[in-house]
């Protein structure tokens, strides 16, 4: 524990890497995929369209490679119920990097299945004074035939002050 400006601090430290933090499983499905599509400016029917898709020599409909964010919709709690279940102070908490690598394609229709923990924990002195506390967070979503398809890893990064 540490004190910063008269105020006790919980640090999380290296004795919850591998914790894992949650599981759920949910659809990717064309509604959605037309949101994301508008939220970007896309108007490709490739995106939308099983037709368009199919002349543009896919065997479905593909996703934007940043599909996975949708499943912090359908976490318990969204982003708040991840940084309060790795026991982070949501106020000092920063999103600091998302990194994704990709197996097989992920297709309108599927369902994915997300499974994140705990990948890293350090510690380092901020520029800006105090010490800032990095946790990488693993995300394996695995498809319906249980094809890991994206991991996506995500860096918070907990403020001292």
């Amino acid at each position: 524990m540490r004190v910063a400006a008269d105020k006790e601090i919980v640090v999380v430290d290296s004795s919850i890497v591998g914790m894992r933090l949650s599981e759920v499983s949910f659809p990717v499905d064309r509604s959605k995929q037309a949101e994301l599509g508008r939220s970007f400016g896309d108007t490709d029917p490739v995106w939308h369209d099983p037709e368009a898709a199919a002349a543009a020599g896919f065997d479905g409909v593909p996703t934007f490679p940043t599909v996975t964010v949708l499943v912090d919709h359908w976490r318990e709690g969204g982003v708040a119920g991840l940084v309060d279940a790795i026991g982070l102070d949501l106020a000092r908490v920063l999103h600091g990097e998302a990194e994704w690598s990709y197996f097989v394609p992920v297709r309108v229709g599927d369902t994915l299945t997300m499974v994140s923990s705990v990948a890293d924990v350090t510690e380092r002195q901020g520029k800006r004074g105090g010490v800032m506390t990095l946790v990488k967070v693993d995300t394996d979503f695995t498809n319906q035939r249980g094809e890991l398809a994206v991991r996506r890893t995500d860096t918070l990064i907990e403020r001292e002050i």
